[in-house]
């Protein structure tokens, strides 16, 4: 079988579908993958064969203004809800869609143009490239989606979410001769199903599968870290908790102290970095004697080697921004989390694990204000930090949303799944 997957962009566009592609590949099938050309060197490092499929103009490799801009907080379950938004931030929204309609018409020649040289009887692609879907509809083939961690399926192909589709989008597939209403057949979801919003596509879940480069060693599981009583240290071991935030110290007499040796991870993604509250709860964590592990723009001088995932063995908490890969990583290794979401989909993310008891979740926009501010917030971050390392009910959580992350099928039950006849993926039931 002939299977091209697609995407528009590097990293977690293109790591959410090198699982599917090598478990394809390793059933015998052909795999194929067509990017735009700066993202040619990114798949072949990943194994795999890149073909050509466009060029994007430099103004699209950045989110809209108006997107950048928006700090907000969102309400947590506004994928589903979309009447509870208000004008700008549905404005948000449509910027973000009309830019990926933008790059569906950057990449849609060249990629229907080689689809129609090589015949692949199916198209994968990232939930954000709509370019696969219009291939898909050109050729009369199936196509299916792969998201990468959200807590919802996302239509920024739509207006106001749940509407008819985007003109430029609607416009672009009668281009290519398809019907506008076309969507895909089956979305894959890594996300477990206690942290997924409802919703009425159908989608199968696929287990979150840490990406590994052809030239690291083999992924093992994270192994199960005991969890040490933090009632039977001893009485005042860890006062002036706060005095690196300028607040009044913990008081460890009353709930007990973290127990050492204790590490943390903070991973940051932004290119600034993190703001300052969050820096102000991990110097108040390494003032209790905590050890924090910096990755991204969180690590101060040379990060360590290894990806997240490589780094999650051994800690207690993780501090990240709420993006899907992140959070799939945590839940796979069975770690609390303590999100500090910027971005509408980041709070989601948040929100959700917050429900599941497995983390907590504070939207970065409570962090901006006056120096004075930021060092009250980062008290009340550093706060929540400590409540990860001394609830045992966060660590009962995140041990459950890690059994549910890793009883889900892999990629290979899939690509089992995918193989069948066309009309029987067609026909997939909803899954929740």
């Amino acid at each position: 079988m002939r299977v091209l997957f697609t995407t528009w962009a590097p990293g977690g566009h293109l790591i959410a579908l090198v699982p599917l592609a090598r478990a394809f590949l390793a059933a015998g099938h052909q795999v194929r993958v067509a990017v735009p050309g700066g993202c040619a060197a990114a798949v072949a490092r990943a194994g795999l064969m890149p073909v050509p499929a466009g060029v994007l103009p430099r103004a699209l490799g950045l989110p809209p203004a108006v997107a950048r801009r928006s700090r907000g907080i969102w309400p947590a379950d506004w994928p589903v809800r979309p009447g509870v938004l208000g004008p700008e931030q549905h404005g948000v929204l449509r910027a973000l869609g009309d830019r990926r309609v933008a790059i569906a018409e950057a990449m849609a020649q060249g990629l229907v143009a080689y689809a129609r040289c090589w015949q692949p009887e199916l198209v994968v692609h990232d939930a954000s490239t709509y370019a696969g879907t219009v291939a898909a509809a050109a050729l009369g083939v199936p196509a299916v989606g792969q998201l990468c961690g959200s807590a919802a399926l996302l239509r920024l192909d739509r207006q106001r979410l749940d509407g008819p589709p985007l003109p430029g989008y609607a416009r672009l597939m009668r281009r290519y001769g398809a019907d506008p209403a076309r969507e895909p057949e089956l979305w894959l979801d890594p996300c477990p199903p206690s942290l997924a919003l409802p919703s009425p596509e159908r989608r199968l879940p696929v287990r979150f599968v840490p990406y590994e480069s052809p030239y690291e060693p083999p992924y093992e599981p994270p192994y199960e870290m005991p969890y040490e009583s933090p009632y039977g240290a001893p009485r005042g071991a860890y006062e002036g908790a706060y005095d690196a935030v300028g607040e009044p110290s913990y008081d460890s007499t009353r709930r007990g102290p973290v127990p050492a040796p204790t590490r943390i991870c903070a991973a940051w993604e932004d290119p600034a970095g993190p703001p300052e509250a969050v820096r102000a709860a991990l110097r108040a964590a390494e003032a209790r004697g905590v050890e924090v592990v910096r990755l991204g723009t969180a690590a101060v001088g040379p990060p360590p080697a290894g990806p997240l995932h490589r780094v999650l063995p051994g800690c207690r908490a993780v501090l990240h921004q709420g993006g899907g890969a992140a959070v799939l990583a945590a839940a796979v290794a069975g770690v609390p989390q303590l999100i500090v979401a910027p971005r509408p989909e980041q709070q989601l993310n948040g929100a959700r694990v917050a429900l599941t008891g497995a983390g907590a979740h504070t939207p970065a926009a409570l962090l901006d204000g006056s120096p004075r501010t930021a060092r009250a917030a980062g008290a009340q971050l550093a706060r929540d930090l400590f409540a990860l390392l001394e609830q045992p009910s966060y660590v009962v959580a995140a041990r459950a949303l890690r059994e549910e992350a890793r009883s889900m099928p892999g990629p290979e039950a899939a690509v089992v799944r995918l193989t069948a006849r066309p009309e029987d993926i067609r026909k997939a039931p909803h899954t929740w």
